[in-house]
């Protein structure tokens, strides 16, 4: 095992060893605790550092007596005396966890399906910090810790307390939101008329992430749960509302005021949630079309909107532990952070919050984080939780795949390659509040984007484990062979990375032309190709009796001979497709049009004549600014039928059906065409008959 290429393993290594050592000392009687932040086990015997970190007691130093601070309390243990009483705390935490949760864990988690940071922190030492007079704002199981409200004096209090290991301030962080010019993404061609859904103005952001294709096979994210850590949400934009409709917003809550509201009104507090929410999960045809439109949602207010935007990091990890109680399988989130922490702090064990982050990747939710908008800052590089060693760290690109000005870089202060992955950053276009859309800069909205992506590739590989899926976005992004300290791995390829063969047949349409009456056949190529660069089995067939292929069926060549005949056929235009198909191929068969015009000796051609049915009249415009105009009339000069009339086009076809004005079907007999080309106009003589 390389244990050096997955630091995931690393750390189930480390958590194997530490349970034989935990059951070790159980069975010798002594009481023991695990500290998360060191990753050691260690005994209550007093230690020589001081329980309050060196940064927490300059913040002290400088707090006014009458002022509260929100700190971490980590604790020494959980109360758990002897092996016995383990084993049936474990048992209780699995009987506790939601089905949807056992079902994630057993997929994609890591073994056993509980451990230590599952068991409650105990009630009794919680009960002797309220009885400090501290307010308690958030219980981490995972980190065995809560964070509370204290003074000094208190927090003097509580360093005495013999089961409090260690005391540090609650991280506060800030997102920057990028200022950059009002620059909108150039258009891509809009090639999203070959995809079944109508994107709109998202076509540009999920086709330079290949997720259209993924879309098209059926995939939308159903049956995967994203949680969204933001602001509050604007629920009752347009973009929601089939998610709403479909009963797909399983869970909201807001951490911030203790219930389950995530739609404030403030505008301000609502509108980042809103963007994110959108690209992820958004669906209004012709307009936007999130990534994962189909999955379902559970949305955590965990962020305050003041003068900037501040995410306390004790909310963060609150959210990340309900998501996990829900059975999520992904965790999308955008935060930055001031200056708390330090680039030595970007090891990936550091902050609290990356730890959390982590220990959900142990349990088999998918973290993914935005990288930061702090390039162009003093801090410059990406942000906790994104330097977790098992978090997806999201950067982001403009439209021609070129990294951000604003969006943090690598590497971790460990070394490691972040940001993980990139998508579009510049100009993402995101539902706002009020119901309407907006394009808009920054890694919050790349990530929702790559959340999407990876809510599709669960959906088809739902035995994925996070680690195999981070593995297959880093080797199928556009920079899988040569990653940097900008842009990671480069920008997703979500079809690419569901390891499906995906069939490539250029051109897409085939045009033939010559004079009518002409015999000699003609040729063109079709090139068949698979992305993976692999060899692809395909399959070529026509119904047309004017078109012969070769090879026709069982190669892997990548060249396709196709020929038309044209002796057999008629002057105008002749029209057929050839079908390609492939085998495991997610995007089999494809339909080829080819496309034949016989240009007729004289200007007007009309065929059959006699007819019966139908009359098929065309026109050679020999000025494309021309107005091609065609009547019909009896002999005696009655109109019988008007031809729609046509201007721009060098040849002018269209097909009577034998009936006048009124809809009624012509008697037999000779009719007279009268053909406008601009200013000259000509009689052509047809006739009907039975």
């Amino acid at each position: 095992m390389n244990f050096t290429k997955d630091p995931f393993q690393v750390k189930k290594f480390k958590f194997l060893l530490l349970a034989f050592i935990y059951s070790a000392l159980l069975s010798t009687g002594v009481s023991v605790s695990q500290n998360k932040m060191d990753g050691k086990i260690t005994s209550t015997y007093p230690i020589g550092n001081p329980k309050v970190d060196l940064k927490t007691r300059q913040v002290l130093i400088r707090l006014p007596a009458d002022s509260s601070l929100a700190v971490w309390v980590l604790f020494r243990d959980k109360g758990i005396k002897s092996s016995a009483e383990y084993k049936c705390a474990l048992d209780k935490c699995l009987h506790q966890l939601s089905e949807r949760s056992i079902k994630r864990r057993i997929k994609r988690g890591q073994t056993p399906l509980v451990d230590f940071s599952d068991i409650p922190v105990k009630r009794e030492y919680l009960n002797e910090l309220e009885n400090l007079g501290v307010r308690i704002r958030v219980v981490s199981r995972w980190l065995n810790a809560a964070s509370v409200l204290a003074n000094r004096q208190q927090i003097q209090k509580l360093t005495a307390l013999p089961f409090v290991r260690k005391i540090k301030k609650v991280a506060t962080f800030t997102r920057r939101e990028p200022k950059i010019e009002d620059v909108r993404p150039k258009k891509m061609r809009k090639d999203f008329k070959l995809y079944a859904l109508r994107y709109g103005e998202s076509y540009a952001q999920l086709a330079q992430i290949h997720v259209p294709e993924l879309h098209d096979i059926g995939l939308s994210g159903e049956g995967v749960l994203i949680t969204l850590l933001d602001t509050g949400f604007f629920i009752d934009h347009p973009a929601f509302k089939h998610i709403l409709n479909s009963g797909r917003l399983k869970a909201t809550h807001d951490f911030i005021n203790g219930d389950d509201d995530v739609d404030d009104q403030d505008d301000n507090q609502r509108w980042h949630g809103t963007a994110v929410f959108s690209v992820v999960g958004g669906f209004v045809e012709d307009t936007l079309i999130g990534g994962a439109y189909g999955a379902e949602f559970a949305l955590a207010k965990t962020e305050i909107r003041e003068d900037e935007i501040q995410i306390e990091e004790d909310y963060w990890v609150a959210g990340v532990e309900w998501a996990d109680s829900l059975g999520a399988d992904i965790v999308s989130s955008s935060l930055g952070y001031n200056d708390w922490y330090t680039y030595e702090d970007m090891n990936g064990d550091s902050a609290l919050c990356t730890q959390a982050a982590d220990l959900a990747v142990s349990k088999g939710i998918v973290v993914i984080n935005a990288a930061g908008n702090e390039r162009r800052t003093r801090w410059h590089y990406i942000i906790a939780p994104a330097d977790g060693d098992s978090v997806i760290a999201v950067g982001a690109v403009d439209l021609e795949g070129k990294i951000a000005s604003f969006s943090s870089v690598g590497p971790t202060y460990d070394g490691r390659i972040k940001p993980d992955v990139t998508a579009l950053g510049v100009g993402t276009y995101c539902g706002v509040t009020g119901g309407g859309y907006n394009h808009l800069d920054g890694t919050s909205f790349a990530t929702p984007l790559v959340a999407g992506a990876c809510a599709l590739l669960l959906e088809a590989h739902p035995d994925w484990t996070p680690i195999q899926l981070r593995e297959a976005l880093w080797s199928s992004a556009s920079q899988a062979d040569h990653p940097d300290t900008l842009m990671g791995y480069g920008i997703v390829n979500a079809a690419k990375a569901s390891g499906f063969s995906y069939l490539v047949v250029t051109p897409q349409k085939l045009y033939f032309e010559t004079a009518f009456g002409d015999t000699l056949s003609q040729e063109s190529i079709l090139e068949v190709t698979n992305w993976q660069g692999e060899g692809l089995k395909w399959r070529a067939y026509t119904s047309a009796n004017w078109i012969s292929l070769l090879p026709d069926s069982g190669f892997t060549s990548d060249l396709l001979v196709v020929m038309v005949h044209p002796a057999s056929l008629r002057p105008g235009i002749n029209s057929d497709s050839i079908m390609i198909s492939a085998e495991d191929a997610i995007n089999s068969p494809l339909k080829v049009s080819v496309v034949f015009l016989l240009r007729p000796h004289t200007q007007v051609l009309t065929f059959p004549n006699p007819f019966s049915d139908s009359l098929t009249v065309i026109v050679k415009n020999p000025q494309a600014q021309n107005q091609v105009k065609v009547s019909v009339f009896t002999v005696a000069g009655e109109l019988v039928h008007r031809f729609p009339g046509e201007v721009g086009k060098e040849m002018y076809q269209h097909i009577w059906d034998g009936k006048n004005e009124k809809g009624r079907e012509v008697g037999n007999g000779v009719y007279l065409l009268k053909v406008d080309i601009g200013n000259q106009s000509q009689i052509v003589k047809v006739a009907k008959i039975k």
